[in-house]
């Protein structure tokens, strides 16, 4: 897969509408004396940044003092994005329709022009900046005491990396005196983190051991080294003072009864709960099944089997029964880390939520927020949880997919190597191993030769007919690399020992001499499993190509109708269609997201209503970006009638997706047929 097709794919956009790039240049390169009016001067605190080596957008400062009393005054400085990113304004407009930065290996696909992002809003060291902070008085259990938000504006007085930070705690000498008026505070953030983690996971915050990859490429985007990304005591220092910040604004918000952005992650369906109460056990791992499981309760398994080698597979387990995190205007509170209240607000560069909450927390620090607004600030956090749900989600497949895409490409070179693997998880034909450095390939049942390997009902593990042997999930196997596909991002390993697999997308020789000898009830209970799996295999097809075909026609609907809309109104010049009809597909492919999984996986993430909301906002910012990228005046009764014809059409998606038959040129007439009724009903009116 190319990389231009895996952002088509993902509606990842890579460059800013015209509009947006030409606010971007006009932006001024310098603070000015202006914008630090009503602001707190903090630029004689002792503030740094600490990111990784390669980190280039820097949107978070820390600050550590201990007060008179021995309580720490934790200080998170925060970039004021929202200074520059005015509401509505072509780069506000692009940030909310693209929801979050994406990151791509090597490449950053940013939320927010460079101009912003790398350079005025990125606290760099010896320049002054906006912040907004918030300042925490923690004693030595944990607790915050006191608190305090403002506007201000900060110098960071040095840039520092992870590597660096951890090898300052670790006492290396030459670092230790290079940044020696640094050193006593970093030590004592270190004792702030582990008082802050160790509170954390007393209270049941879930400790997952997780495996992220770092892939390295050369100039040419050629892997050259996939490896484990080394997580060190400086990454845990930022991430518990980020938390607490998080925190600290969420529970401000919610007790001042403001509207919020809320990071929502709610306790694990039942039917998980049960089925991972039946598989633990097999794995050797106590666990009591209970219908109302706390987070204490997982993380208790997690430090049962932390020192054991099925930690990792365990840590998948229990990570798969969880819910999925995501955004809400509800607060929901955050079952995984056991907060009650808990929000996404340090990173405003590169998350349009946080963006979000810090307009609100701004206007609500200059008094009291007016009913006008406080009903827009409503709207806009339900618009923003569903469609930045939808972004991130979009990102995450995205830079998934690509990872895994460039690991294939790096065992291209490797074919014919063994290793020792861990299987990660068993299906009906075959099992998935992962290697040291994070590469997962897929083992077949088929090559397996000692015996017929058929899958056993916990779905733990393969077993073979005859010997019973086992292929269980945590196991350690020797594999051999035996095929690597690019394009289909897939690797195939084999048991050393077994049979060779002939390379994918290869048809198999059906007169090999070497195949296995079964007896004639093997051959029956084959017959009879693999009719079963076919069978459930088919239902699923079925399912996911009626929804598939569904969202298919919907999207296009919305594109084509709303293009005639537009282009009937504008008259767009050839080279401007093309952009035009790009940016409303992506809007459709936003609009359709919630109903499609909501109907397609059965859950409810997202209030119908909510994703109404959420699609006339969408609409009316995309018309706005349209609009502002070709200088034309945006007609505000075109706008309300396209909102009314894509909430109508939205209903009967919904309508259809519920449905189990489809006739293509049925449903494309129907959606015909809403917009006829409205244009009728518009110029009877009229």
């Amino acid at each position: 897969m190319r990389f231009v097709d895996l952002l088509s794919e993902y509606h990842i956009m890579p460059q800013f509408p015209p509009n947006v790039v030409r606010q971007a240049g006009s932006i001024p390169v310098e603070v000015t004396d202006a914008d630090l009016k009503d602001r707190v001067d903090l630029e004689d605190l002792l503030t740094i940044t600490i990111d990784g080596d390669d980190a280039k957008d820097f949107d978070d400062a820390v600050s550590l003092e201990i007060l008179e009393n021995g309580n720490f005054c934790l200080g998170v400085h925060i970039a004021d994005v929202t200074h520059y990113v005015s509401e509505n304004s072509p780069i506000d407009r692009a940030a909310f329709s693209r929801g979050t930065s994406v990151y791509l290996i090597d490449t950053v696909i940013p939320m927010l022009p460079f101009e912003l992002s790398n350079e005025l809003c990125s606290l760099k060291p010896n320049q002054t900046r906006l912040t907004v902070s918030v300042f925490m008085e923690i004693d030595s259990k944990g607790i915050v005491k006191d608190y305090k938000i403002c506007k201000s504006f900060i110098k960071s007085h040095q840039r520092m990396t992870y590597a660096k930070v951890t090898k300052i705690l670790e006492n290396d000498r030459g670092l230790c005196e290079k940044y020696s008026h640094l050193v006593p505070m970093l030590k004592n953030m270190k004792c702030l983190a582990d008082i802050l983690n160790k509170k954390r996971v007393k209270n049941g915050s879930i400790e997952f051991v997780t495996h992220e990859s770092k892939i390295t490429l050369d100039k040419n985007g050629v892997p050259t080294d996939v490896c484990r990304y080394p997580i060190t005591i400086s990454n845990n220092i930022i991430e518990e003072f980020m938390l607490m910040a998080n925190v600290t604004v969420a529970k401000h918000l919610s007790k001042n009864d403001l509207p919020c952005v809320y990071r929502v992650h709610e306790s694990p369906d039942f039917d998980r709960v049960e089925r991972l109460a039946k598989v633990l056990p097999e794995l050797g791992v106590e666990f009591r099944f209970k219908p109302d499981m706390r987070p204490r309760d997982f993380q208790n398994i997690l430090e049962s089997v932390s020192s054991l080698d099925t930690c990792s597979v365990v840590n998948y387990l229990v990570l798969r029964s969880m819910s999925r995190a995501r955004y809400s205007e509800n607060n929901l509170g955050h079952f995984g880390l056991a907060f009650g209240d808990y929000c996404h607000f340090t990173s405003p560069i590169r998350r349009y939520p946080d963006l979000v909450v810090h307009r609100i927390l701004k206007e609500s620090l200059e008094g009291e927020v007016k009913t006008n607004r406080l009903e827009y600030f409503k709207a806009l956090t339900v618009s923003a949880s569903v469609t930045a749900s939808v972004t991130e989600s979009n990102a995450a497949e995205a830079e998934l997919k690509w990872k895994d895409i460039k690991k294939a490409e790096y065992m291209t070179k490797h074919i014919g190597e063994k290793y020792i693997a861990t299987i990660t998880h068993v299906t009906a034909s075959g099992f998935f191993a992962e290697l040291e450095n994070t590469v997962e390939g897929f083992v077949p049942a088929r090559t397996i030769e000692d015996d017929l390997y058929m899958m056993t009902d916990n779905g733990l593990a393969l077993e073979g007919t005859r010997s019973k042997g086992r292929f269980t999930i945590g196991d350690k196997v020797e594999v051999k690399v035996v095929a690597a596909d690019i394009e289909d991002a897939k690797i195939d390993f084999e048991v050393v020992g077994s049979r060779q697999l002939k390379p994918l997308r290869r048809k198999q020789n059906k007169n090999r001499s070497d195949k296995k000898v079964l007896s004639k009830e093997e051959k029956r209970v084959l017959r009879k499993f693999k009719a079963e799996q076919r069978e459930e295999k088919q239902q699923k097809r079925n399912d996911r190509s009626k929804a598939d075909a569904e969202r298919y026609i919907f999207e296009n609907a919305i594109t084509y109708e709303l293009f005639q809309l537009l282009d009937s109104k504008y008259k767009f010049k050839k080279a401007e269609k093309g952009f035009v009809g790009v940016t409303l597909r992506d809007l459709a492919s936003v609009i359709s997201a919630p109903v499609y999984r909501a109907n397609l996986f059965d859950i409810d993430e997202v209030a119908f209503e909510n994703a109404i909301v959420s699609a006339s906002m969408n609409v009316r910012n995309t018309f706005g970006i349209i609009c502002d990228s070709f200088g034309i005046e945006e007609d505000e009764v075109l706008v309300q009638f396209a909102v009314k014809y894509v909430c109508k059409a939205l209903r009967h998606f919904d309508d259809c997706m519920q449905l189990e038959n489809i006739n293509f040129t049925k449903r494309e007439n129907e959606y015909d047929s809403i917009m006829n009724k409205l244009k009728l009903r518009r110029k009877e009116e009229r």
